[in-house]
C-alpha cells in the first residue's frame, strides 16, 4: 500500500542526510499518516481513509466528508474520494455540471463582426 494521503496526496519524499563533513546519504521524508474512519451521512456508511495531519485538518475546516468532497470538482479529488462524490451524487439524483458546448467557429467569427460594428458606430 503506498504512502499517499487521499486528501492532500501528500506522499513519501527523496532527499539527503547531511553529516557534520558534509557527506550526503539517502533518506525518505515519510507523511505523517493515520487511518481513520469517517462516517458519510448521506451515504450512511464509514469509509476507512489514510490521511495526514494536514489532510484531517481540511476535512475538519470543511465540515465532514460529505461536505469536502461535493465542495471540490472531481478533477481536484483523488480517485477514491472522487468514487465517493460519484456515489453521493447518485444517491442524492444529482448529475454532474453540464460542460459548456463550443460555439461554432462561423457563430464566434459572427459576434466578432458585430462587435467590431459596435465599435465603429461609437
Amino acid at each position: 500500500m503506498p504512502r499517499v494521503c487521499k486528501v492532500t496526496g501528500k506522499k513519501t519524499e527523496v532527499g539527503m542526510n547531511v553529516s557534520h563533513s558534509e557527506r550526503h546519504t539517502k533518506r525518505t521524508f515519510l507523511p505523517n499518516l493515520h487511518v481513520l474512519k469517517f462516517h458519510s451521512d448521506i451515504l450512511g456508511r464509514d469509509f476507512s481513509l489514510r490521511l495526514s495531519a494536514a489532510g484531517l485538518r481540511t476535512l475538519t475546516k470543511h465540515g465532514g466528508l460529505d461536505a469536502y468532497v461535493m465542495s471540490k470538482p472531481v478533477s481536484r479529488l483523488t480517485p477514491e474520494m472522487a468514487a465517493i462524490k460519484k456515489a453521493i451524487e447518485k444517491k442524492n439524483g444529482k448529475a454532474e455540471k453540464p460542460t459548456k458546448k463550443p460555439t461554432h467557429k462561423a457563430n464566434r467569427s459572427a459576434r466578432l463582426v458585430k462587435k467590431v460594428e459596435a465599435k465603429k458606430a461609437r
